[in-house]
């Protein structure tokens, strides 16, 4: 009798946790990312820093960031002259205190950058394309951020913004 209850018991505690994963695919969806920005150099760049731009991914948009009190993480690729993805640099955190909206100007790494907001379908040409038509060396560097997530699954966020 003692053992039937405790399978109920543990039976019912399984089917609540799958369960559980309903809400958490609508939290799945919330936490897409939305908003790409290039970043621009507010500074004299060093050598041919200028030919690579960073693309900046995040879920709300950077006025949105600076209101919140939390920090957010957003993907960082650096792109070579917007027309092809040099590196997924990974995951970085950014907190209202890196954001100068009046300015347009975000700090990430010790730089300012000015951001430019661009549309999804210019995110989308660089994710499904990251070769570009700019033939060059993309040499192994060593991962200085953690991890984001695979460009298919920011390429199926960004198709959902289109």
């Amino acid at each position: 009798m003692r053992l039937g209850i405790i399978i109920s018991i543990i039976t019912a505690a399984f089917c609540l946790a799958t369960t559980v994963g309903s809400p958490g695919q609508a939290e799945k969806h919330d936490s897409s990312y939305r908003h790409g920005y290039y970043l621009f150099l507010a500074g004299p760049p060093k050598g041919c820093e200028d030919c690579y731009v960073p693309l900046l991914l995040t879920r709300k948009s950077i006025e949105d960031l600076k209101e919140n009190p939390t920090s957010e993480d957003c993907v960082l690729i650096t792109t070579f002259e917007r027309d092809s993805i040099w590196h997924y640099d990974g995951l970085l955190r950014i907190g209202s205190s890196e954001i100068n909206t009046a300015e347009r100007k975000v700090r990430i790494s010790d730089k300012t950058y000015r951001y430019q907001e661009i549309g999804a379908s210019e995110v989308l040409r660089l994710l499904q394309n990251p070769l570009g038509k700019i033939p060059i060396s993309r040499p192994y560097l060593p991962a200085k951020l953690p991890a984001g997530p695979e460009l298919k699954q920011l390429v199926s966020d960004f198709e959902t913004t289109k």
